[in-house]
């Protein structure tokens, strides 16, 4: 029989165990950089507008006197959007509120949310946008703080305005987001270990496989009870065999 066949033969399970780690690990780097769909989270549960009354009440207070602005932004009751169940292992949760408008005046933009989840409440990061110049279109997205929510209840999202300052709404989009988002650059840098690792393995099994096949050539080109190549012969030295001593 061949070298190659008895190699292959003695070593078949161990190469289909191994082939198939390394295909795991490849798969595995795979779909972890794949499944991001977005970096606000993994799943959209819902997407709402903030209707056309809210927009006019929030520029109108956006209008008033600035002593008398707050008074008239708290007096605008929260918008409230329709229920949604959580799921299990959903967590984290995330309101993204994506806002187009323009600057009412040259001047910085500001704007502050309230957010409750619920019965919880929620956390809004201040919104700014500096040097506006009267009239310039604006577009920007915030995203609250995941909230991690009890697994199987029923939760409204509400969001308020408590400030806003020179910015013109019209149009603001809610959406709500289950799971975590995307990863930074260094994790999922981290993450593709696993394609060197494969690589790593390929290589060593090489190595191994080239100083085993020698192995196996050298045992099968050896004939039963000669000495291994390089030996050197014996002499003879028993009696009778050499020449007769005269």
């Amino acid at each position: 029989m061949k070298p190659e066949m008895q190699f292959l033969r003695r070593h078949t399970g161990g190469w289909a165990v191994v082939f198939l780690l390394c295909a795991g690990l490849l798969c595995a780097g795979l779909a972890t950089a794949q499944d991001v769909p977005s970096r606000f989270g993994k799943t959209l549960l819902r997407s709402y507008e903030l209707p056309a009354d809210s927009l006019d009440a929030y520029n109108l207070a956006m209008h008033s006197p600035e002593d008398q602005r707050a008074k008239m932004l708290a007096a605008i009751p929260p918008w409230t959007g329709s229920e949604f169940r959580t799921a299990n292992g959903g967590s984290p949760y995330t309101l993204v509120i994506k806002i187009l408008g323009a600057a009412a005046d040259s001047d910085d933009i500001s704007a502050r949310w309230q957010l409750n989840w619920g019965a919880t409440a929620g956390v809004m990061p201040p919104l700014g946008e500096p040097g506006a110049r009267k009239g310039e279109p604006i577009q920007l997205a915030l995203a609250s703080e995941p909230a991690l929510l009890e697994d199987g209840r029923l939760i409204s999202p509400s969001v308020s305005l408590v400030r806003l300052n020179n910015l013109r709404l019209e149009r603001v989009r809610l959406e709500v987001w289950s799971g975590a988002g995307e990863t930074s650059w260094l994790d999922v840098l981290m993450d593709w270990w696993k394609l060197p690792a494969t690589a790593a393995v390929w290589v060593a099994l090489f190595f191994y496989w080239r100083r085993d096949r020698h192995k196996t050539a050298a045992d099968v080109g050896q004939p039963d009870g000669s000495a291994p190549p390089g030996t050197p012969r014996g002499r003879a030295e028993k009696s009778g065999d050499g020449p007769a001593e005269k």
